[in-house]
């Protein structure tokens, strides 16, 4: 027996109920003074056998393998009673907790001692575990729901003892992890590795810092499926052509250049590369605006183009595993995952015209409790019209709100069950509750300096080291760089027939500047009036999108908000 000291040393009731259920130790416990035990005589090296009333059990390393003599396939109380009676012909003290009795500190620190040994060997064996199984478990659905709900802070609970527990999982879940691995249980019941064992060893490994969030979605990565063959041989073809436009240039395009490149958006579509999709049909609008001698389209812009996708599709062709492909071709859509419940300020609607053949709205709104962006858009392809009317694309109102998508800006809402991805676009589920809480138009109090904290920039030099900084493309983890901007004067807006372009430049207290740019377009005359009228005697706040153009800071502006719309100042309060 002394042999088996070690062993029983490190087990307690969390243990036991972890190898079999809280049932079965409540009924051994029961049982304990009712049915006698008995230690067998024979080689206790690898197993120990006790007569347990008129049963055998075998006690075996790990524990969860030892067997009963009773028809029982799982651990039953047989081999529950049969530990616990092995536990103290080994002269190992019972937890408290199971006799029923107050601890003295001195039993407090022998039990943290056991239960810190059984701790370590599974954190050990949480630690070993591939996480590439547990990729592949979880797949890209499920991977993306933990890759949310870690970057929203949304955690499970964690509890240490001889066994690691780990709530809420998926679907409300509880798991418990302990030695060996083999044997951890899920309230799902299901006896194999299940994708919540999955989760909750994940979650482990970045709870304790084994794993970091962008490690995740390298993995989210790893689990699209891609056809390495068919994305080499679309690659070839788009090489091919790109080839041809070089070899023949503008000048000479064949007529049905544009039908081509429509075929490669399709190549591109089939072989699941969204981005070269997008890349072709922006190609393809390029080209026939410069057929049409359209006056902000020129030489330049065309093969600057054509270059940057000729490249691109040169990576492509190089890549050797789904990690690379999908860094270049993007994704058509990424997994929507439920959120906790937001509060969102609506800011502003954007109304586009994608070159890669898209149109339709999106509304920007902002969490006051997380500080983060979240947009909300209605879209409709029209590759194969000339024109498509705002009908088309525009349907009812998401989440059971009653008011227009383009009143949405307008409003602070609550959305309960809320869904998402992991680039803050909301999902229109029907499952998503929405609330009216109060109209932004009727109360300029909604929309503040202090809300925006972080986002809402007077000093530029601060912008560029913040934001700009950041991302040499203007982007920060993959959404826009969104900004507000108060500037301290600005200079007059002038309109350029030349690139059909309006420039503005705004300057802060130091004159440091930023280059407000518009292109005109039928969409966008409204707004050039408007910023045309703008003087320094009425400036206004600007919210836009911010990047990074020859050195210099550029804003795209999706709006402008004056004093009766929103308060900047921060306010004092009387302890000054």
């Amino acid at each position: 027996m002394s042999d088996w000291k070690s062993v029983f040393q490190e087990i307690d009731d969390d243990y036991l109920i972890g190898i079999s259920n809280k049932g079965t130790v409540k009924r051994a416990y029961k049982d304990k003074e009712e049915v006698s035990c008995e230690i067998l005589p024979g080689d206790a090296g690898e197993e120990l056998a006790v007569k347990v009333g008129e049963e055998t059990v075998h006690i075996k390393i790990p524990l969860g393998e030892s067997q009963c003599s009773c028809p029982s396939r799982s651990i039953c109380r047989h081999v529950i009673l049969g530990i616990l009676a092995a536990k103290e012909a080994a002269e190992i003290q019972e937890p408290a907790k199971a006799q029923g009795t107050a601890e003295s500190d001195e039993a407090q620190t022998a039990d943290s001692q056991k239960n810190d040994g059984m701790l370590e060997k599974t954190m050990q064996q949480i630690a070993a575990y591939p996480v590439e199984k547990l990729w592949k478990v979880l797949g890209t659905r499920r991977l993306q729901e933990v890759i949310v709900r870690a970057r929203s802070g949304s955690k499970p609970q964690f509890e240490y003892t001889s066994v690691v527990t780990v709530q809420p999982l998926a679907q409300g879940m509880t798991v418990k992890l302990l030695f060996p691995l083999e044997y951890a249980t899920c309230s799902c019941h299901k006896k194999e590795f299940c994708a919540h064992k999955a989760e909750a060893l994940l979650w482990c490994k970045l709870e304790s810092g084994q794993l970091c969030i962008d490690e995740l979605e390298q993995g989210n990565v790893r689990t699209a499926d891609y056809d390495m063959e068919q994305v080499h041989a679309a690659a070839a073809q788009m090489k091919v052509f790109l080839n041809e436009l070089f070899d023949t240039g503008l000048s000479r395009t064949p007529q049905n250049a544009l039908d081509y490149m429509e075929r490669m958006a399709i190549i591109s579509h089939n072989a699941k590369l969204p981005d070269f999709e997008g890349s072709w049909r922006a190609l393809q609008n390029v080209y026939g605006r410069y057929q049409k001698r359209a006056a902000s389209v020129g030489i330049q812009d065309v093969m600057d183009q054509i270059t940057r996708l000729y490249l691109k599709t040169q990576r492509l062709e190089n890549a050797q595993d789904c990690l690379a492909v999908s860094r270049l071709g993007g994704e058509f859509r990424a997994g929507y995952t439920e959120s906790p419940d937001l509060d969102l300020t609506g800011i502003a609607t954007e109304h586009f015209k994608s070159k890669s053949g898209y149109e339709g709205d999106t509304v920007y709104f902002f969490e006051k409790n997380t500080k983060e962006w979240f947009t909300y858009t209605q879209a409709a392809p029209v590759f194969y019209e000339n024109a498509v009317e705002r009908k088309a694309y525009q349907q009812e109102t998401p989440w059971g709100l009653p008011v227009f998508v383009k009143d949405l800006a307008f409003w602070h809402i609550r959305l309960r069950q809320a869904k998402c991805d992991n680039r803050g676009r909301l999902s229109s589920s029907r499952e998503t509750k929405g609330e009216l809480i109060a109209d932004r138009r009727k109360d300029k109090g909604i929309l503040t300096a202090e809300m925006l904290d972080g986002w809402f920039y007077e000093d530029f030099a601060r912008l560029f080291a913040e934001r700009i900084n950041m991302s040499e493309t203007g982007q920060v983890s993959g959404r826009p760089t969104l900004a507000f901007l108060k500037p301290q004067s600005c200079g007059q807006a002038v309109f350029s027939e030349t690139d059909q372009k309006l420039y503005m430049t705004l300057y802060d207290g130091d004159r440091k500047e930023v280059i407000v740019e518009v292109v005109y377009s039928g969409d966008e005359a409204e707004k050039i009036r408007c910023l045309e009228k703008i003087t320094n005697e009425s400036l206004p706040c600007f919210f836009g999108k911010i990047y990074l153009r020859d050195g210099r800071i550029g804003m795209y502006p999706i709006a402008v908000f004056g004093e009766k719309e929103m308060v900047w100042k921060k306010e004092i309060s009387e302890d000054g």
